[in-house]
């Protein structure tokens, strides 16, 4: 009898933001749909948490002994989903997910990118880098076009292919449990709800200001009320709070405490529209086929508007005072947007379904 398969996934988990658990939850859910006897472990900043919420194996990402030992461990190694190959946040965020694919490398492994978005590399270093790590993975998955004409610019060659964020796999939560989360956050049965997902971004000074009101004046201008999300629990509470400050009680409802993403699915299913800042907000949002505005502080969601035919905002605009009458105008067209999302999703889901498709295909080498 064979052996169960054993893999270790690498990725930004652990630290409660809600997008970067629900790629955890989607991968785990897409490899134990194929083996039911397969061995997970994940990488973690908080080991105990990763455990308790997704019943797998974790291990501290930090400590350069148990990852060697993971990697030890495994089959196959995965480096997976969300925005984890970029400078942007920092250069020394990008360097850890290089290195640990690199030691895959050294140990010999079979190595799969799943369904990432990459870039921006701002820097030569970057690049140079990021080329070097991935030049003789076996296979890499990217979530749009933009990513793989990247990586081909900057030198990487192999086996790249366009497939889709591996959260369009996930299901949301049953309706009744929908139904309950909204009661607690403020809202009324029946009750026409925009959903809003917003985050700090330092390189734009007073932008919480600006988007605070600016909710304050489209929360006057829809007969909607807005249900202010943290997708990053508490850090997203901060400015969801601020902006809830300038709005009249009746209008505004804030998510009281964190949800797990099939949670948060089921909420966003229950919405009619929905503004965000935050990229899985509006993957969210499309998976279940609610229309959105997105605001365009990165490259990612201005990528991801285009793919589903959503509206979008620059943050230039948003910063100008224009969000009101914009998101205003795209709420009173939700049904022509929400056509486009029937168009584009379902087929997003199946290139989303590929990522595993493609990772089984390695596992049955070893």
């Amino acid at each position: 009898m064979p052996s169960p398969k054993r893999i270790l996934i690498s990725g930004y988990y652990g630290l409660r933001n809600t997008g970067d658990e629900a790629v955890l939850s989607a991968i785990i859910q897409g490899f134990r749909a194929r083996y039911a006897d397969i061995q997970i472990t994940v990488l973690s900043a908080d080991p105990e948490e990763t455990e308790r919420t997704h019943g797998v194996r974790a291990v501290a990402r930090m400590s350069p002994a148990l990852v060697r030992a993971a990697i030890r461990e495994c089959d196959l190694f995965i480096s997976g989903g969300g925005s984890l190959l970029q400078d942007a946040t920092s250069f020394k965020s990008l360097a850890y997910y290089l290195l640990v694919i690199a030691e895959a490398k050294r140990q010999k492994l079979p190595v799969m990118i799943l369904g990432q978005g990459i870039g921006p590399l701002r820097r030569s270093a970057s690049q140079r880098l990021t080329a070097r790590a991935l030049n003789g993975v076996d296979i890499i998955t990217v979530r749009d076009l933009q990513s793989a004409d990247l990586l081909r610019q900057i030198g990487v060659s192999g086996r790249i292919e366009v497939t889709a964020d591996p959260t369009l796999i996930l299901n949301p939560c049953p309706q009744d449990e929908a139904g309950r989360l909204l009661a607690e956050a403020g809202i009324s049965p029946g009750e026409d709800v925009t959903a809003v997902s917003l985050r700090g971004w330092p390189e734009r000074p007073g932008l919480e200001e600006a988007i605070s009101k600016a909710l304050a004046d489209l929360a006057d201008k829809l007969p909607s009320k807005l249900l202010l999300l943290a997708m990053q629990w508490p850090d997203d509470m901060t400015i969801a709070r601020h902006a809830a400050r300038g709005i009249s009680p009746d209008k505004v409802a804030v998510q009281p405490e964190a949800w797990t993403a099939e949670q948060m699915l089921g909420v966003l299913a229950r919405c009619r529209f929905v503004v965000a800042m935050r990229l899985h907000a509006l993957i969210f949002a499309a998976s279940v086929e609610v229309p959105s505005l997105g605001i365009l502080y990165d490259p990612k969601v201005e990528q991801f508007a285009l793919m589903t035919g959503q509206e979008g905002i620059t943050l230039e605009d948003t910063m100008a005072g224009l969000l009101p009458d914009q998101a205003s105008a795209a709420w009173y067209k939700r049904d022509s947007l929400a056509e486009k999302l029937k168009t584009s999703v379902p087929a997003m889901k199946s290139a989303a379904d590929r990522n595993f498709l493609l990772a089984e295909e390695l596992l049955r080498k070893v």
